[in-house]
């Protein structure tokens, strides 16, 4: 492995310099991006969902040899894989998170269920995280009065919040209410969630990959 790192710092640096030289307004910043800052950014992303990954193993009080003969598998270093490649891709603490416990409920298990652990990291892969959000709102349970929806819109009021659409209001308004638009319906158009009414709830897969996300302290709504 250390006699590659090497060339791959070398083809860094070259494209780094080819884009200095063809862009020289901000080709400075980006050469700096291309050889530093996001392979080191990426490599600290892995290594957080690494150890994230461990706490969420011993905490689920996951048998180690259970875990060893997964990782000895052709799937089980898929999934880890995939988890790590997701988690350098990953900006927020909370996304890094939720993904180190869909990989450790997929890990941790006496048998190893690849096909559908690989389609919820698939579906994660897919989903913002506004549209998270969005899922686990839809996952609680509806209750009278203040509760945990209330709680979580107070959360992320800038993703859960109603925003109008009348006629006069501002362009920046109208676009905000496109984009909360379109994460229900990618959330739709995925399977997660279903029209029940005039409203939204979750389905059978959707929990599925609620129940592999959270921490356990929020409650999943009814189908």
């Amino acid at each position: 492995m250390d006699e590659l790192a090497p060339n791959r710092r070398d083809r860094l640096v070259s494209v780094a310099k080819a884009t200095a030289a063809a862009v020289p307004f901000v080709g400075g910043v980006i050469s700096e991006l291309l050889t530093e800052t996001i392979p080191e950014l990426r490599f600290d992303r892995a290594v957080t969902f690494i150890r994230e990954l461990d706490e969420e193993l011993r905490r689920l009080g996951t048998r180690l040899e259970s875990v060893e003969r997964h990782l000895r598998s052709e799937q089980g270093i898929d999934l880890l894989e995939e988890g790590v490649l997701q988690a350098s891709r990953s900006v927020s603490p909370e996304r890094k998170l939720r993904l180190a416990r869909l990989v450790a409920r997929s890990l941790g298990g006496e048998e190893l269920e690849y096909e559908q652990a690989r389609s919820l990291l698939n579906l994660y892969r897919d989903l913002t995280d506004p549209e998270i959000i969005w899922l686990l709102f839809y996952s609680m349970n509806p209750v009278l009065g203040p509760g945990p929806h209330s709680e979580w819109v107070e959360q992320h009021p800038e993703v859960l919040k109603p925003i109008s659409k009348e006629m006069g209001a501002p362009q920046e308004q109208h676009e905000r209410a496109a984009m909360q638009d379109l994460w229900k319906e990618n959330l739709e158009r995925l399977g997660l969630i279903r029209p029940r009414g005039k409203s939204m709830t979750i389905t059978t897969l959707g929990r599925m990959l609620v129940r592999r996300i959270q921490d356990g302290e929020m409650d999943e709504g009814e189908s």
